[in-house]
């Protein structure tokens, strides 16, 4: 029987106050976000991981451009702020990694000295963000519903060089354990809805944007205190659609990005649709999920939108 081949410590998973996280999230960097200097002009993008990061970035930063996806400034949004510098190759195996040892500098340095307006996205708990951030930038927090986001997480990493490969089975009972990465969906998810009402937070439901862009485009660009003409907002509809993002990310390949980038390996855009979990789960799956959510979310009138 071959030998199998070991996978590199930056792809393994490790735990930190209670919650398992990907190694390429630094430890030090979670602890050095509390005292963070947050500008007036900050917007943060905050998610649960597979929530529409990526495109709530692409909305944020093409409204700060006027809807021109060549004048986006990606410096700080380009990874989140816990992790490490995510535009290069990471080693999948452990032999690789000894040969070609991976960047480990904080992409929080590069964010701390990014020009104003930043774009800062995270999947942190509220727990851990800067203290003064509700005080001092805008937040947008969007929520997508748990079974749409395991399935995206799911296709995320179902080829990522895992020691214990990633299964659908699995998926599920990582989410439902809370074994996941980044913790439970239920604790991340109600800490900012319980908050909502904070002036300088912006609550969103992915499903809400994807039924009506154009609507909830101009509340994002209001929230940020930068109101868009007509023309503008068709621009950022448009390039900011599945289509438009692709052909950014395409281009930002060719021209722009390492060949070997993470950034590019890793497939942040997948169908950006709802529903999708009904082609994954079984019936029975489906139920053991539904019991999790309803016991998870008693007492809590957020109306997640499961179709």
């Amino acid at each position: 029987m071959a030998k199998r081949t070991k996978p590199s410590y930056i792809r393994g998973v490790h735990e930190y106050d209670g919650i398992n996280y990907l190694n390429f999230v630094l430890d030090s960097s979670i602890k050095a976000l509390r005292t963070f200097n947050v500008r007036p002009d900050d917007t943060w993008v905050v998610t649960y991981p597979k929530s529409g990061t990526h495109w709530m970035l692409e909305i944020v930063g093409l409204i700060n451009s006027d809807g021109y996806p060549e004048k986006v400034d990606r410096i700080s949004s380009s990874t989140v702020v816990e992790m490490i510098d995510l535009d290069q190759k990471l080693p999948d195996t452990m032999e690789e990694e000894e040969q070609s040892p991976p960047d480990m500098a904080p992409n929080m340095e590069k964010i701390e000295r990014a020009p104003s307006p930043r774009v800062i996205q995270t999947h942190l708990r509220l727990k851990y963000m800067p203290e003064a951030l509700l005080k001092t930038g805008k937040v947008i927090y969007v929520a997508r519903n748990p079974k749409d986001t395991a399935v995206s997480w799911y296709n995320f990493l179902k080829d990522y060089p895992f020691e214990v490969p990633l299964t659908w089975e699995r998926t599920i009972e990582l989410v439902i354990n809370g074994n996941i990465e980044f913790g439970p969906w239920p604790d991340h998810v109600k800490e900012f809805w319980e908050i909502r009402q904070e002036e300088n937070l912006l609550f969103l439901f992915y499903e809400d944007i994807l039924q009506d862009p154009e609507k909830y485009i101009r509340i994002v660009a209001d929230h940020m205190g930068r109101p868009l003409s007509d023309e503008a907002l068709q621009r950022v509809v448009e390039n900011s659609s599945m289509p438009g993002m692709r052909k950014t990310y395409q281009k930002r390949a060719e021209e722009n990005a390492e060949p070997n980038s993470e950034l590019i390996r890793l497939p942040f855009l997948n169908k950006g649709k709802t529903g999708r979990w009904k082609n994954y789960f079984t019936v029975a799956q489906n139920e053991k999920f539904d019991e999790w959510f309803q016991k998870e979310m008693q007492g809590v009138d957020i109306g997640v939108q499961f179709e």
